[in-house]
């Protein structure tokens, strides 16, 4: 019995460590189609491209919507946003941003078992110059008692 519960507790700790991606990289299936990436835009950060949110308690989420603003000449396609971590998950517009319009992504981190420190880390797959645009969340989480 004892052997099993070494197996089961080795096995989550292996998932746990290797569930979040390393920054900056693409899950499978999130890469651009060739035909938008011939047409490449630009994209200001209205506010910031970091969201620092203090401190929090373990098991709060927080909530940001990021602001950015497609100041080329070129519609503005996001094939896809991921977080570096299943506790943060975007929202973005499935719809081409045309020149000049303001987009929002809405960002959600859930903080259950998360303690400590966090940086967190939102990947825009887009036609811009860099393909993948970053936003950041950052803050502490204060563990529960």
């Amino acid at each position: 019995m004892k052997k099993i519960f070494v197996i089961a507790l080795s096995f989550v700790l292996v998932l746990g460590i290797f569930s979040c991606r390393k920054k900056g990289e693409l899950p499978p299936g999130a890469k651009l189609e060739p035909e938008l990436i011939k047409d490449t835009t630009e994209i200001a950060f209205m506010d910031s491209s970091t969201f620092v949110f203090d401190t929090i308690n373990e098991g709060d989420k927080v909530q940001h919507s990021f602001r950015i603003k497609n100041v080329g000449n070129k519609s503005l396609f996001i094939a896809n946003a991921f977080g570096s971590c299943g506790c943060t998950v975007p929202e973005y517009p499935k719809d081409v941003v045309k020149p000049g319009d303001i987009a929002t992504i809405k960002v959600t981190f859930n903080s259950a078992g998360k303690k400590d420190e966090q940086n967190k880390t939102v990947t825009l797959v887009c036609n811009t110059l860099k393909r993948n645009e970053m936003l950041y969340l950052k803050g502490f989480v204060k563990e529960k008692e």
